[in-house]
């Protein structure tokens, strides 16, 4: 009778020996289950958790203190409106570029309801934006041209000067002529009023105010000729 074959044979050969576990064949499985574990992980994570929940309108992108790179993504967010101006209270919300759609190239904006004005280039680029002292019932809304410019004038009835005057058209009443320079002084030397209440509907006359160094920059920008848009009052 035969003998039964031996435990662990392939065909009845002698048994086969497991190979001997070296230092590096224990790194190199190490290894090996490493990979392994690495990819079954990655196929069982779903597609869809690489998908940000809401629609980016940025990204910002930095580096942690390992050096790994790390994306940011902004949410959108819905401009809030605009909320005029009145004799106490400035407006907000004021919009990097005014609510003036028809009309292109170099021009001064003036929003009677937001009390500011913008300065925007022939290519329709916003070169400023300001805060201003007017009324709301004057200049009436529509489009004008500079027709004068002057450094320095002054207003005998009022007894007040000031700089960097831009005139483009002339008040209802009188034939005072409108238009926008630095904030009045007395002849004493004293303000009409400060620079904190730029943005309020406060004027008394037509004119726009605006603090000095952004009535010279308006000065420096327009030429006689270019454009002046109002828009209306609120």
């Amino acid at each position: 009778m035969a003998s039964p074959p031996a435990r662990g044979s392939g065909r009845g050969g002698p048994p086969r020996r497991l190979p001997r576990l070296t230092p590096r064949r224990a790194v190199v499985a190490a290894l090996v289950g490493a990979m392994g574990l690495g990819l079954l992980a990655a196929w069982m994570i779903p597609a869809t958790a690489t998908v940000p929940a809401y629609v980016p309108t940025a990204s910002i992108s930095s580096s942690d203190a390992a050096g790994s790179h790390l994306t940011v993504i902004a949410g959108t967010h819905k401009p809030k409106s605009p909320v005029p101006a009145s004799r106490t209270h400035k407006a907000k919300h004021v919009p990097a570029f005014p609510s003036d759609h028809t009309h292109h190239g170099k021009r001064i904006v003036y929003d009677k309801a937001l009390m500011t004005v913008w300065l925007i280039d022939r290519n329709d680029q916003v070169v400023a934006r300001f805060p201003v002292v007017g009324r709301f019932d004057r200049p009436a809304k529509g489009t004008y041209h500079v027709f004068s410019k002057s450094p320095k004038a002054y207003n005998p009835n009022s007894k007040v000067t000031f700089n960097w005057m831009n005139r483009f058209t002339y008040g209802p009443d009188t034939k005072s002529a409108i238009g926008f320079h630095a904030i009045p002084r007395y002849y004493d030397g004293t303000p009409m009023h400060s620079t904190k209440q730029l943005g309020l509907a406060i004027a008394r006359g037509g004119c726009v105010r605006l603090s000095e160094q952004a009535a010279k920059q308006v000065y420096d920008f327009l030429k006689v000729g270019d454009l002046v848009v109002v828009l209306p009052s609120p």
